[in-house]
């Protein structure tokens, strides 16, 4: 089973509900979409080892924040990401940039994106495109969420639902290894 998370930072965390998860089923894993820039070393740090970190936006004030980055503007947030996180990233609102395709292609980096994009995915990028069972909350193999109680998928206004499939789960994988 996939599991993952957008809008993880500092100040929306819920490592409450993400350690229950694991309590519900020690082989439990996540990638979390972290907000590179509303978070300290010190918190990616204490995170846990279980729990991927990749770059979601940067500071993500709404759902467009990357959708019109350059090239240029994508290379300086790869530069900045802080260490604990992965070589992935996943845009906010889905919003992605032809320079942000290009420049995480260049780059050597994952993607993880949104079944609607698909056509415009370049050659060459490495991605986890979530399919519409995923996307609507009904595909078996797949759980994507945010850490906030947003779209209708928050972690804590579902968690009856998700513990349930966590702890029915056999396995978990990152996304990290699926691309």
């Amino acid at each position: 089973m996939i599991v993952d998370f957008d809008d993880y930072c500092e100040d929306q965390h819920r490592l409450d509900l993400l350690h229950a998860l694991r309590e519900a089923n020690p082989k439990f894993r996540c990638t979390l979409f972290a907000i590179p820039g509303r978070g300290s070393d010190a918190f990616w740090d204490e995170t846990p080892e279980w729990c991927e970190l990749a770059v979601h936006g940067w500071m993500h004030p709404n759902p467009d924040e990357a959708r019109d980055w350059s090239y240029e503007q994508m290379v300086g947030v790869m530069e900045a990401k802080p260490a604990r996180f992965v070589e992935g990233f996943k845009a906010p609102g889905w919003q992605v940039s032809e320079g942000t395709y290009l420049a995480l292609r260049d780059a050597g980096w994952w993607l993880a994106d949104h079944y609607r994009n698909t056509a415009r995915i370049p050659d060459g990028l490495r991605r986890h495109v979530i399919t519409i069972e995923a996307a609507n909350g009904i595909d078996p193999k797949h759980w994507h969420g945010h850490i906030p109680n947003v779209c209708g998928n928050g972690i804590e206004e579902t968690f009856s639902a998700l513990i349930q499939r966590v702890r029915e789960a056999d396995s978990f994988q990152l996304i990290s290894e699926v691309v």
